[in-house]
């Protein structure tokens, strides 16, 4: 009983000291399920503008292709610049969904590597050559 009395104690002691941190103002839930990490579908995103897509009989060691699956299964492919931002895929992967589904739903792209995968982040301003995406299979997927 005393060891139970003693762990109580403890953790209102914790809490006690973490008030000064905890922000009463900030709400417990977030309004329609969204989380903070997440665009909502009704968010407006500012991808850059896309380039125009570099011919394939260009210099190879200055030219990545990728291929992107799409949610509904389709696969297309786009050779970019090693030099130009990752950034140019996210806006690639938005210019081949409908209307529909840009203001219903929110994407995010994801490398598929053995055994594990790893998300893309658009706030990421790597260039393709230094992301190591240079050729690589890219799933869009449904968030």
């Amino acid at each position: 009983m005393a060891k139970r009395l003693f762990a109580v104690l403890e953790c209102q002691s914790l809490l006690e000291n973490l008030s000064p941190f905890v922000d009463p103002k900030r709400p417990k839930n977030f309004p329609d399920g969204e989380s903070p990490t997440c665009l909502s579908p009704n968010s407006v995103i500012g991808f850059p503008e896309l380039t125009e897509e570099p011919k394939s009989d260009s210099d190879r060691s200055v030219l990545c292709r990728l291929c992107v699956r799409l949610p509904d299964g389709r696969k297309v492919q786009r050779n970019f610049l090693r030099s130009e931002s990752v950034q140019l895929l996210w806006s690639f992967c938005y210019s081949l969904m409908d209307e529909s589904e840009r203001r219903e739903r929110s994407f995010k792209l994801i490398e598929a590597v053995p055994g594990e995968y790893r998300s893309l982040y658009y706030g990421s301003e790597t260039s393709f050559e230094d992301s190591g995406l240079a050729n690589s299979l890219i799933s869009v997927i449904w968030v």
